[in-house]
Protein backbone atom coordinates (compact mmCIF):
# COMPACT_ATOMS: atom_id res chain seq x y z
CA UNK A 1 0.00 0.00 0.00
CA UNK A 2 0.60 3.76 -0.21
CA UNK A 3 -0.31 5.84 2.31
CA UNK A 4 -0.37 9.89 1.88
CA UNK A 5 -0.96 11.37 5.70
CA UNK A 6 -1.72 14.64 5.88
CA UNK A 7 -1.24 17.14 9.21
CA UNK A 8 -1.76 20.93 9.67
CA UNK A 9 -0.54 20.88 13.40
CA UNK A 10 2.60 20.79 15.91
CA UNK A 11 0.91 17.77 17.38
CA UNK A 12 -0.77 16.18 14.38
CA UNK A 13 2.71 16.01 12.49
CA UNK A 14 4.71 14.69 14.76
CA UNK A 15 2.41 11.95 14.74
CA UNK A 16 2.35 11.27 10.79
CA UNK A 17 5.73 11.51 11.15
CA UNK A 18 6.15 8.90 13.40
CA UNK A 19 3.78 6.70 12.07
CA UNK A 20 5.25 7.07 8.61
CA UNK A 21 8.32 5.54 9.91
CA UNK A 22 6.36 2.36 12.04
CA UNK A 23 4.48 1.87 8.84
CA UNK A 24 6.96 1.48 6.67
CA UNK A 25 9.15 -0.72 9.03
CA UNK A 26 6.08 -2.61 8.35
CA UNK A 27 6.61 -2.69 4.68
CA UNK A 28 4.32 0.27 3.05
CA UNK A 29 5.03 3.59 1.92
CA UNK A 30 3.84 6.83 3.46
CA UNK A 31 4.31 10.20 1.92
CA UNK A 32 3.73 13.41 4.89
CA UNK A 33 2.32 16.24 3.26
CA UNK A 34 0.70 19.44 5.09
CA UNK A 35 1.66 23.46 5.16
CA UNK A 36 4.08 25.33 6.43
CA UNK A 37 3.75 25.04 10.20
CA UNK A 38 3.54 28.83 11.49
CA UNK A 39 5.73 30.62 14.83
CA UNK A 40 8.15 28.85 17.00
CA UNK A 41 7.11 25.31 16.97
CA UNK A 42 7.65 22.92 20.59
CA UNK A 43 8.69 20.01 18.39
CA UNK A 44 11.60 19.88 16.38
CA UNK A 45 9.73 18.47 13.58
CA UNK A 46 11.05 18.31 9.56
CA UNK A 47 8.90 19.58 6.83
CA UNK A 48 6.86 17.07 5.31
CA UNK A 49 7.77 15.49 2.02
CA UNK A 50 4.95 17.20 0.03
CA UNK A 51 3.99 21.16 1.15
CA UNK A 52 0.62 21.80 0.29
CA UNK A 53 -2.45 23.35 1.51
CA UNK A 54 -5.92 21.62 2.53
CA UNK A 55 -7.88 23.15 -0.16
CA UNK A 56 -5.36 21.94 -2.68
CA UNK A 57 -4.47 18.19 -1.78
CA UNK A 58 -8.38 17.12 -3.04
CA UNK A 59 -6.82 17.90 -6.36
CA UNK A 60 -3.17 17.07 -6.50
CA UNK A 61 -2.48 14.52 -8.68
CA UNK A 62 -0.67 11.99 -5.92
CA UNK A 63 -3.44 11.12 -4.85
CA UNK A 64 -4.51 9.19 -7.88
CA UNK A 65 -1.45 7.22 -6.52
CA UNK A 66 -2.54 6.45 -2.81
CA UNK A 67 -4.09 3.45 -1.56
CA UNK A 68 -5.73 5.43 1.49
CA UNK A 69 -5.35 8.89 3.44
CA UNK A 70 -4.68 9.64 6.77
CA UNK A 71 -6.02 12.87 7.81
CA UNK A 72 -4.93 14.73 11.21
CA UNK A 73 -6.20 17.91 11.52
CA UNK A 74 -6.24 20.54 14.39
CA UNK A 75 -10.35 21.10 13.64
CA UNK A 76 -11.70 18.02 12.66
CA UNK A 77 -15.30 19.87 11.07
CA UNK A 78 -12.40 20.03 7.83
CA UNK A 79 -12.31 16.35 7.52
CA UNK A 80 -15.77 16.30 6.41
CA UNK A 81 -15.18 19.16 4.40
CA UNK A 82 -11.79 17.28 2.90
CA UNK A 83 -14.11 13.84 1.98
CA UNK A 84 -16.81 15.46 0.78
CA UNK A 85 -14.76 17.06 -2.19
CA UNK A 86 -12.54 14.53 -2.66
CA UNK A 87 -14.74 11.73 -2.99
CA UNK A 88 -17.22 14.07 -5.08
CA UNK A 89 -14.17 14.99 -7.49
CA UNK A 90 -13.56 11.15 -7.90
CA UNK A 91 -16.84 10.16 -8.51
CA UNK A 92 -16.98 13.21 -11.42
CA UNK A 93 -13.94 11.75 -12.98
CA UNK A 94 -14.94 7.62 -13.04
CA UNK A 95 -12.16 7.01 -10.33
CA UNK A 96 -12.48 5.03 -7.10
CA UNK A 97 -11.52 7.10 -3.90
CA UNK A 98 -8.79 5.55 -1.39
CA UNK A 99 -9.85 4.68 1.71
CA UNK A 100 -10.05 7.48 4.19
CA UNK A 101 -8.95 7.51 7.79
CA UNK A 102 -8.78 10.07 10.99
CA UNK A 103 -9.07 10.05 14.31
CA UNK A 104 -8.42 12.13 17.30
CA UNK A 105 -5.14 11.95 18.11
CA UNK A 106 -5.68 12.72 22.03
CA UNK A 107 -7.33 10.51 24.57
CA UNK A 108 -11.42 11.94 24.35
CA UNK A 109 -14.28 10.75 27.02
CA UNK A 110 -17.82 11.04 26.92
CA UNK A 111 -19.06 14.37 24.92
CA UNK A 112 -16.09 14.91 23.68
CA UNK A 113 -15.71 11.92 22.08
CA UNK A 114 -19.16 11.89 20.72
CA UNK A 115 -18.86 15.09 18.98
CA UNK A 116 -15.24 14.02 17.10
CA UNK A 117 -16.94 11.73 15.81
CA UNK A 118 -19.81 13.02 14.45
CA UNK A 119 -17.10 15.07 12.51
CA UNK A 120 -15.76 11.80 11.30
CA UNK A 121 -18.34 10.07 10.54
CA UNK A 122 -17.49 9.96 6.57
CA UNK A 123 -14.16 8.31 7.18
CA UNK A 124 -13.74 4.24 6.21
CA UNK A 125 -11.52 3.55 9.19
CA UNK A 126 -11.36 6.28 12.48
CA UNK A 127 -8.62 6.10 14.90
CA UNK A 128 -8.64 5.98 19.05
CA UNK A 129 -6.23 5.82 21.41
CA UNK A 130 -7.10 3.45 23.83
CA UNK A 131 -9.38 0.16 24.43
CA UNK A 132 -11.36 2.55 26.86
CA UNK A 133 -12.58 5.11 23.67
CA UNK A 134 -13.03 2.18 22.01
CA UNK A 135 -15.76 1.01 24.37
CA UNK A 136 -17.38 4.01 25.24
CA UNK A 137 -18.06 4.53 21.84
CA UNK A 138 -19.39 0.94 21.40
CA UNK A 139 -21.81 1.64 24.10
CA UNK A 140 -22.58 5.28 23.08
CA UNK A 141 -23.61 4.11 19.43
CA UNK A 142 -24.82 0.36 19.47
CA UNK A 143 -28.60 2.04 18.55
CA UNK A 144 -28.10 4.96 16.39
CA UNK A 145 -30.33 4.26 13.17
CA UNK A 146 -28.72 2.74 10.11
CA UNK A 147 -28.35 6.03 8.75
CA UNK A 148 -25.68 7.04 10.95
CA UNK A 149 -23.44 3.97 10.28
CA UNK A 150 -20.08 4.23 12.60
CA UNK A 151 -16.79 3.36 10.49
CA UNK A 152 -14.62 1.09 11.04
CA UNK A 153 -13.15 2.02 14.47
CA UNK A 154 -9.92 0.78 16.21
CA UNK A 155 -7.38 1.80 18.66
CA UNK A 156 -3.67 2.34 17.89
CA UNK A 157 -2.88 3.85 20.90
CA UNK A 158 -0.14 7.27 21.52
CA UNK A 159 0.51 9.44 18.98
CA UNK A 160 4.13 10.40 20.72
CA UNK A 161 7.45 7.69 21.06
CA UNK A 162 6.75 4.95 23.30
CA UNK A 163 10.30 5.25 25.26
CA UNK A 164 11.52 8.72 26.13
CA UNK A 165 14.47 10.30 24.23
CA UNK A 166 16.27 10.72 27.72
CA UNK A 167 16.63 10.30 30.78
CA UNK A 168 16.09 12.56 34.12
CA UNK A 169 18.40 15.59 34.55
CA UNK A 170 20.55 15.27 37.65
CA UNK A 171 19.26 18.82 39.10
CA UNK A 172 15.42 18.51 39.85
CA UNK A 173 13.17 19.91 36.99
CA UNK A 174 9.86 21.11 37.18
CA UNK A 175 8.67 21.08 33.32
CA UNK A 176 4.87 23.59 32.98
CA UNK A 177 3.44 23.13 30.23
CA UNK A 178 1.33 26.43 29.86
CA UNK A 179 -1.76 25.97 27.07
CA UNK A 180 -2.70 28.77 25.00
CA UNK A 181 -6.66 28.80 26.08
CA UNK A 182 -6.83 26.95 29.11
CA UNK A 183 -7.06 27.55 32.37
CA UNK A 184 -10.36 29.59 30.55
CA UNK A 185 -11.18 32.00 33.33
CA UNK A 186 -9.44 35.72 33.30
CA UNK A 187 -6.19 36.08 34.79
CA UNK A 188 -6.42 32.88 35.73
CA UNK A 189 -2.79 31.47 33.51
CA UNK A 190 -0.97 34.84 35.03
CA UNK A 191 -1.86 33.72 38.75
CA UNK A 192 -0.54 29.97 37.67
CA UNK A 193 2.46 31.83 36.14
CA UNK A 194 3.13 33.63 39.67
CA UNK A 195 2.74 30.23 41.54
CA UNK A 196 5.32 28.59 39.63
CA UNK A 197 7.13 31.76 39.79
CA UNK A 198 7.44 31.72 43.78
CA UNK A 199 7.69 27.65 44.03
CA UNK A 200 11.37 28.67 41.91
CA UNK A 201 12.19 31.61 44.38
CA UNK A 202 11.71 28.96 47.42
CA UNK A 203 13.79 26.42 45.97
CA UNK A 204 16.50 27.61 44.27
CA UNK A 205 18.06 24.09 43.59
CA UNK A 206 14.85 23.27 41.59
CA UNK A 207 14.61 24.58 37.82
CA UNK A 208 11.47 25.47 36.56
CA UNK A 209 11.20 25.39 32.88
CA UNK A 210 8.11 26.74 31.33
CA UNK A 211 7.34 25.17 27.78
CA UNK A 212 4.12 26.23 25.19
CA UNK A 213 2.52 23.47 23.85
CA UNK A 214 1.63 25.16 21.26
CA UNK A 215 2.86 27.10 18.32
CA UNK A 216 3.79 30.79 19.49
CA UNK A 217 5.15 34.46 18.08
CA UNK A 218 7.73 36.05 20.48
CA UNK A 219 5.97 37.69 22.94
CA UNK A 220 7.24 36.42 27.04
CA UNK A 221 5.07 34.24 29.02
CA UNK A 222 5.55 35.74 32.30
CA UNK A 223 3.32 38.59 33.63
CA UNK A 224 5.67 41.52 33.16
CA UNK A 225 5.31 42.84 36.74
CA UNK A 226 7.37 39.66 37.92
CA UNK A 227 10.88 39.98 38.37
CA UNK A 228 13.00 37.44 36.82
CA UNK A 229 14.62 34.26 38.78
CA UNK A 230 17.51 32.28 37.07
CA UNK A 231 15.87 29.06 37.97
CA UNK A 232 12.34 29.79 35.57
CA UNK A 233 13.40 29.56 32.25
CA UNK A 234 11.18 29.78 29.48
CA UNK A 235 11.82 26.45 26.95
CA UNK A 236 13.36 27.54 23.23
CA UNK A 237 11.44 26.12 20.29
CA UNK A 238 11.63 22.45 19.59
CA UNK A 239 12.46 21.41 22.75
CA UNK A 240 9.43 19.73 24.01
CA UNK A 241 10.13 16.02 23.44
CA UNK A 242 13.56 16.64 25.35
CA UNK A 243 12.15 18.22 27.92
CA UNK A 244 9.71 15.89 28.87
CA UNK A 245 12.06 13.16 29.11
CA UNK A 246 14.46 15.16 31.49
CA UNK A 247 12.24 16.20 33.24
CA UNK A 248 11.07 15.13 37.26
CA UNK A 249 7.97 16.22 37.07
CA UNK A 250 5.65 17.64 34.61
CA UNK A 251 2.72 19.98 35.24
CA UNK A 252 0.40 21.31 33.27
CA UNK A 253 -3.96 21.68 33.70
CA UNK A 254 -4.83 19.53 30.63
CA UNK A 255 -2.06 19.43 28.08
CA UNK A 256 -2.22 16.36 26.07
CA UNK A 257 1.78 16.41 26.10
CA UNK A 258 1.73 14.82 29.99
CA UNK A 259 0.55 11.95 28.85
CA UNK A 260 3.88 11.31 27.59
CA UNK A 261 5.66 12.54 30.84
CA UNK A 262 3.19 9.60 32.24
CA UNK A 263 4.20 6.96 29.67
CA UNK A 264 7.87 7.91 30.49
CA UNK A 265 7.66 7.71 34.58
CA UNK A 266 7.93 11.04 35.66
CA UNK A 267 5.68 12.73 38.40
CA UNK A 268 2.58 14.34 36.60
CA UNK A 269 0.82 16.95 38.47
CA UNK A 270 -2.84 17.59 36.49
CA UNK A 271 -3.57 21.15 38.27
CA UNK A 272 -7.69 20.88 39.80
CA UNK A 273 -7.74 23.67 40.74
CA UNK A 274 -10.45 24.66 37.71
CA UNK A 275 -12.43 21.53 38.44
CA UNK A 276 -13.35 18.49 35.97
CA UNK A 277 -15.12 20.33 32.43
CA UNK A 278 -15.44 20.07 29.13
CA UNK A 279 -14.05 23.92 29.10
CA UNK A 280 -10.61 23.03 30.73
CA UNK A 281 -10.30 19.72 29.02
CA UNK A 282 -9.75 18.08 32.11
CA UNK A 283 -13.01 15.63 31.53
CA UNK A 284 -10.35 12.84 30.06
CA UNK A 285 -8.45 13.33 33.22
CA UNK A 286 -10.47 11.77 35.95
CA UNK A 287 -8.96 8.85 37.48
CA UNK A 288 -5.36 9.20 36.31
CA UNK A 289 -4.71 9.96 40.04
CA UNK A 290 -2.34 12.91 39.35
CA UNK A 291 -4.89 15.40 39.73
CA UNK A 292 -3.90 17.93 42.57
CA UNK A 293 -4.60 21.60 43.67
CA UNK A 294 -1.84 24.00 43.76
CA UNK A 295 -2.27 24.73 47.58
CA UNK A 296 -1.82 20.96 48.32
CA UNK A 297 1.85 21.57 47.05
CA UNK A 298 3.48 23.72 49.64
CA UNK A 299 6.78 23.84 47.99
CA UNK A 300 8.97 22.00 45.32
CA UNK A 301 10.73 19.62 47.25
CA UNK A 302 7.18 18.33 48.12
CA UNK A 303 6.37 17.13 44.37
CA UNK A 304 8.68 14.23 45.14
CA UNK A 305 6.25 12.68 47.47
CA UNK A 306 3.82 12.80 44.99
CA UNK A 307 2.31 9.33 43.92
CA UNK A 308 2.75 8.34 39.79
CA UNK A 309 -0.03 7.72 37.68
CA UNK A 310 -2.71 5.02 37.90
CA UNK A 311 -1.28 2.96 35.16
CA UNK A 312 -4.58 1.02 34.88
CA UNK A 313 -5.97 3.98 33.68
CA UNK A 314 -3.23 5.22 31.52
CA UNK A 315 -3.23 1.65 29.94
CA UNK A 316 -6.85 1.73 29.38
CA UNK A 317 -6.43 4.85 27.37
CA UNK A 318 -3.46 3.65 25.10
CA UNK A 319 -0.45 3.27 26.76
CA UNK A 320 0.07 -0.84 26.42
CA UNK A 321 -0.58 -0.65 22.69
CA UNK A 322 2.28 -1.55 20.94
CA UNK A 323 0.89 -3.14 17.85
CA UNK A 324 -1.08 0.44 16.80
CA UNK A 325 0.63 0.49 12.79
CA UNK A 326 -0.31 -3.24 12.55
CA UNK A 327 -3.87 -2.90 13.70
CA UNK A 328 -4.31 0.21 11.11
CA UNK A 329 -2.23 -1.60 8.07
CA UNK A 330 -5.04 -5.06 9.01
CA UNK A 331 -7.80 -2.45 9.28
CA UNK A 332 -7.16 -0.63 5.53
CA UNK A 333 -6.39 -4.45 3.78
CA UNK A 334 -9.98 -5.72 5.50
CA UNK A 335 -11.51 -2.28 4.31
CA UNK A 336 -9.91 -3.30 0.86
CA UNK A 337 -11.13 -6.73 1.02
CA UNK A 338 -14.74 -5.64 1.78
CA UNK A 339 -15.02 -3.12 -1.35
CA UNK A 340 -13.55 -5.94 -3.40
CA UNK A 341 -16.41 -8.36 -2.89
Amino acid sequence: MTLLLFSDGGLERCACLLMADALEQHGQRCITAGPPLQGHQPLATPAPQLSIDLEQLAVHPLLDQVSAIGLFLQNPEQVRYFIKRYRGLCSARGLPAATLFSGPLVPLVGDALIRDLSLRLDCDVLLVSGEHQLRQLQSLTFNWPASLAVPTVISTGFWFPQAAPCTPAKQPLLLALIQERIPTHIGARDQLLRVLYNWARQRPNWTVMLQRDHGWSSTALMPSDVPPADNLVEAAPGQLLPLLGSCTACLTVSSPWSLAAMAWGRIPIIVGDYGIHDEQSTTGFFGCGAMHRLRSIPHLDAITELPKVNQAWLNGIGADIADGPERLIEALHAKTRQEER
